[in-house]
């Protein structure tokens, strides 16, 4: 018996296939259209404002400005500056004294730095010789140790290159949750109903000082918003005139990114209520006089930054030195145009 006679059946025509059949129309093509989702900026912006106005580190900081208020007695428009003052000398001033004393430690393991290079060299061109090794081999092993010895370096002195950015790390939060929480006062959030909110509200309405009495309403003669706008400018051109050495190409980027953020942050300040407006100009201010002290060498060794050689013994000179170069500068270009 075949398996292969059983299992294969004779085929059928087409015609018996076919025949007896009913036909149908094939169903027509339903036309769908996918679904799409609709982004509105204005809502996520909302929505995202929101979330940071009702959170727990601007509540916090909310109510210790308001603390702070009926603690002292103040105006508001003094309490404002008081508590500013407050917040960056326990937050950023101490960050500011640590990113000193970094920046100094990794000036310091840098000076090291070349000698180690010089003994790398030659062990490098030491194994060439007895193992053999390629250009390319010989390159792998001598950065993986350059990278080595640095790193035993860092971990010894404890400065970690990211150190140097931590001031940012501490004053750009400060500076988010304090603006959210004078904003939150303003318009009485998060609950407009609350007696304790209107209460504050109707405060802030009487606690201006001289040509802005209402601290809710915008300073209409834009001397707060061009004032920030200056001593942030004033700060940049400082820290600038303050290097020893030639600015890299990124040191020339990141410096003229923050004069526009600068120029452009008046006419932000100039649509705001004044109350944070002057938060702004004071806290821009303490920034300014901050780099002021640290830039001394007796205050360094006073909070125990050490010396290194790119140290200045006399900075105030250095920079005004500089600014006398710049304005010079300035004025021959003026005088070759006028010509």
């Amino acid at each position: 018996m075949s398996y292969l006679r059983v299992m294969v059946r004779p085929a059928r025509s087409a015609r018996a296939i076919y025949a007896g059949t009913t036909w149908h129309s094939p169903p027509e093509k339903i036309q769908t259209t996918p679904a799409t989702r609709n982004f509105s900026m204005d809502s996520t912006v909302t929505s995202l404002w929101t979330s940071i106005s009702q959170s727990t580190p601007v509540a916090y900081v909310q109510q210790s400005l308001i603390t702070i208020h009926d603690f002292t007695g103040l105006p508001w428009w003094a309490s404002i500056i008081l508590s500013t003052v407050l917040m960056r000398s326990f937050v950023t001033l101490p960050l500011a004294i640590y990113q000193n004393k970094i920046v100094a430690r990794l000036e310091k393991i840098s000076l090291e730095m070349p000698d180690i290079v010089k003994e790398l060299k030659l062990e490098t061109a030491y194994a060439i010789k007895k193992f053999n090794w390629t250009e390319q081999e010989a390159r792998i092993t001598y950065n993986r140790s350059l990278k080595k010895q640095w790193d035993k370096l860092v971990i010894r002195e404890n400065c970690h290159p990211a150190k140097t950015m931590i001031v940012l790390w501490g004053q750009i939060p400060l500076w988010v949750m304090m603006s959210v929480s004078f904003r939150n006062m303003v318009h009485m959030l998060p609950d407009p109903g609350s007696i304790e909110a209107q209460i504050t509200f109707t405060e802030l309405t009487l606690g201006g000082f001289g040509w802005i009495p209402n601290l809710t309403e915008v300073d209409h003669s834009l001397i707060l918003p061009v004032a920030m706008g200056l001593i942030n400018l004033a700060i940049i051109e400082m820290q600038n005139a303050a290097r020893t050495r030639e600015s890299s190409k990124l040191q020339r980027i990141f410096t003229n990114v923050f004069r526009g953020l600068s120029i452009l942050m008046v006419p932000v300040a100039a649509t705001v209520p004044s109350c944070l407006s002057l938060y702004w100009v004071t806290s821009s201010a303490y920034g300014l006089c901050q780099n002021l002290i640290l830039m001394s060498p007796r205050v360094k060794r006073l909070v125990g930054v050490p010396q290194v050689p790119s140290e200045l013994a006399n900075p105030y000179q250095h920079v005004r030195q500089k600014f006398a170069q710049r304005g010079n500068a300035l004025l021959s270009k003026v005088g070759l145009n006028s010509k």
